[in-house]
């Protein structure tokens, strides 16, 4: 199933992002993390440092291609990078896309003291404004690095100046 790749740290803004584009034109946005609680597995909506990395990893894919997308398109909203139970950066090995059918990612950035309020309203978390900054940049080098070995098109997003290029980009 081909998709557009949503990538970005938690709190960034993914899921706002991907209801304004819906609000341009029908799309059908989950998460990876929706993806692996419909196998089954417990992954707390507030919870954002993973265990069990890897194996998360299989399981998402084996739900992708059961979504009742229709005619829409699919952005699926994941990660580069993730952080564990420790909070160390954590790059996903980029087999964990093979056997998918990635055409495009939009990469979206946030200021890090912003993503930092939003995640300590939102979920309750604290991180400081450097663990945010890091896991920000390993996210963006992950992302440009699987553009660049993959020649997926990829758009980084980090301002709303640039939204219409943005469906631009979606729909080129």
């Amino acid at each position: 199933m081909d998709y557009i790749f949503l990538s970005g740290i938690h709190g960034v803004g993914k899921s706002t992002l991907a209801n304004k584009i819906n609000n341009e034109f029908q799309i059908f946005q989950i998460s990876v993390s929706d993806l692996i609680r419909q196998t089954g597995k417990k992954i707390g909506e507030k919870q954002k440092n993973t265990s069990d990395i890897t194996n998360n990893q299989l399981l998402w894919k084996n739900e992708l291609n059961n979504l009742p997308v229709g005619n829409k398109l699919l952005i699926l909203d994941g990660h580069f990078s993730l952080l564990d139970k420790t909070r160390k950066i954590v790059p996903l090995s980029f087999s964990t896309f093979d056997g998918t059918n990635m055409k495009k990612i939009i990469l979206k950035k946030e200021n890090p003291k912003i993503i930092q309020e939003r995640l300590s309203s939102r979920d309750g978390v604290f991180y400081s404004v450097e663990e945010l900054t890091n896991f920000q940049q390993a996210e963006e080098e992950r992302a440009n690095l699987y553009s660049k070995i993959s020649s997926i098109p990829i758009f980084t997003y980090d301002s709303d100046a640039y939204f219409y290029d943005l469906i631009k980009f979606i729909q080129e």
